[in-house]
């Protein structure tokens, strides 16, 4: 309803509005100053995830927080500075000194070569009562922030802003060490205040996301971390403003639903005109199902689209005026019926009265690695790690009609998710003049044989319809000039399309 998925001034607008006004009307948790709690540049090495990371030269295989493996991998930390700190510490744990002073935990470096705080390490060796609550509050600051979540799992609520951050994960810790400005976490919204340049002051304000998600609930947009690659309605630094669906169809009006019926009345009397140009040609009969069930197949997703926002305007029914209701009934009647129609035919074909029941129409792919990537890519979005698909590292350019392609691709691929079992592999090979595309999947196959399966009314065992079915692929592969194949164990389909040149009733692009 909003055109292309870009935002645009006034939507900016808004959305500046907005923050503002939260800002307003939304009071903080609290206001957390990280320079008052970490004064120093080594303290603030307390705050970085980097330094929880075992220093190169460390023994990893030394648990530094008992009295186990003594003066062990030492040799490797001589040349380091403060290296005295880590020969203190290995006569303490290791019971030649019997005390440490508080200083020794308050002064730099705080953090021990195997990744974690002194403060960290007394507090696990537990020696001198340093695990005790008394203790452990009193010093606080000189623990890595990492592990704050730990100890408050063992000694409680951990109290005022240092509860605050021990909610923090490792990935909103890295953002506040490089002093992002706005930065959304699973408790809360942290957002930065900012300061003349020459004043290095890292403060942040902290909302809970609680606030926040009742703030903006009435508003036409929410809010999450921005992700690379993906999508984004406006992008707010790391963070991602998108536009709210359920809010359009609350302020859906009679306009909106007029026209939606409109959109829906015209589809009617195209599949009818589609119906009755298919009644008058003079085709084989196998051309005229092969027709009808492409029908099914294309309509299928736009049509579930329709019903689902069908639905979602049935749940805003009562809301609607009496000639917006009767409008609505209609509407549903005619999109009901657009299923019943689209469930029985739809002339998608461009055939020409020879013998060929397609119309293949060739055209110059420059990448083929792009072309079956974007084939596969909503198979990836769906499944993630169960489907592997190995691309050859040297691209090409092909001939080959693009549309049929991708229907025999993806009607393979999502067999063998739905009939077989993952993980699925796609691996794709150029051959000379061809490509060879094998879909792999280790699913048990309840046929013996590629014919068996691809008869024209088979079905598998989780089979709900015809579908596409591999009948129509095995013809559509062979109208292409191609070969298709099966073999068991692991199952695997084996297509190779050949390239095409331009021959009389085709073209290429």
């Amino acid at each position: 309803m909003k055109g292309t998925y870009t935002s645009t001034p006034e939507d900016e607008e808004q959305i500046t509005r907005l923050k503002l006004n939260f800002q307003k009307s939304v009071a903080p948790k609290s206001i957390i100053n990280f320079n008052s709690l970490y004064y120093s540049p080594e303290q603030f090495q307390l705050i970085d995830p980097i330094y929880t990371l075992p220093e190169p030269g460390s023994d990893k295989s030394v648990q530094y927080f008992s009295s186990r493996g003594c003066f062990t991998g030492l040799k490797s930390l001589l040349s380091r500075m403060n290296f005295e700190k880590v020969w203190v510490w290995e006569e303490y744990r290791c019971g030649k000194i019997d005390r440490l002073n508080d200083s020794f935990f308050r002064e730099a470096p705080y953090m021990h070569p195997s990744g974690k705080s002194y403060a960290y390490l007394a507090y696990l060796l537990n020696k001198n009562n340093k695990n005790n609550r008394e203790w452990v509050l009193r010093n606080l600051q000189y623990f890595h922030v990492t592990e704050l979540s730990i100890i408050s799992r063992s000694i409680g609520d951990l109290g005022g802003k240092f509860a605050l951050l021990a909610k923090l994960d490792t990935d909103s810790l890295r953002k506040v060490s490089r002093g992002r400005g706005t930065i959304l976490t699973e408790d809360f919204l942290l957002a930065r205040i900012t300061y003349p340049s020459f004043f290095s002051i890292l403060e942040y304000r902290f909302y809970a996301r609680d606030d926040l998600e009742s703030f903006l609930k009435d508003s036409p947009y929410f809010l999450h971390n921005h992700r690379f690659g993906r999508s984004c309605f406006y992008q707010d630094g790391q963070l991602c403003w998108e536009y709210r669906v359920g809010h359009i169809l609350t302020i859906a009006n009679k306009g909106t639903i007029i026209f939606l019926f409109g959109l829906v009345l015209i589809c009617v009397i195209v599949v009818r005109l589609l119906i009755i140009r298919l009644k008058n040609q003079k085709h084989e009969d196998e051309k005229r199902r092969l027709a009808l069930r492409i029908l099914g197949h294309e309509f299928r997703t736009p049509i579930t689209s329709m019903l689902l926002l069908m639905e979602k305007l049935n749940k805003k029914y009562d809301t609607m005026d009496d000639e917006v209701q009767e409008t609505f009934l209609r509407m549903s009647s005619e999109v009901y019926r657009l299923q019943r129609l689209t469930e029985t035919s739809r002339h998608y074909l461009k055939a020409n009265k020879g013998k060929k029941l397609i119309h293949i129409n060739c055209e110059e792919i420059g990448s083929m690695n792009d072309f079956i990537y974007e084939i596969a890519l909503p198979f990836i979005d769906e499944h993630g790690d169960d489907l592997t698909l190995n691309l050859p590292l040297e691209d090409r350019s092909f001939n080959v009609d693009s549309y049929w392609t991708q229907i025999v691709l993806k009607n393979l691929i999502g067999n063998a998710f739905f009939h077989g079992k993952a993980p699925v592999e796609v691996r794709v090979e150029y051959l000379k003049d061809a490509v060879e595309v094998c879909v792999i999947d280790n699913g048990e196959c309840q046929f013996h044989s590629f014919a068996e399966m691809s008869e024209e009314f088979a079905k598998g065992n989780k089979s709900s319809g015809t579908g596409l079915g591999l009948n129509i692929v095995k013809q559509v592969v062979k109208e292409m000039g191609g070969d298709i194949s099966f073999s068991p164990n692991p199952t695997t389909f084996r297509v190779v399309l050949k390239k095409r040149r331009p021959t009389k009733g085709e073209s290429l692009s």
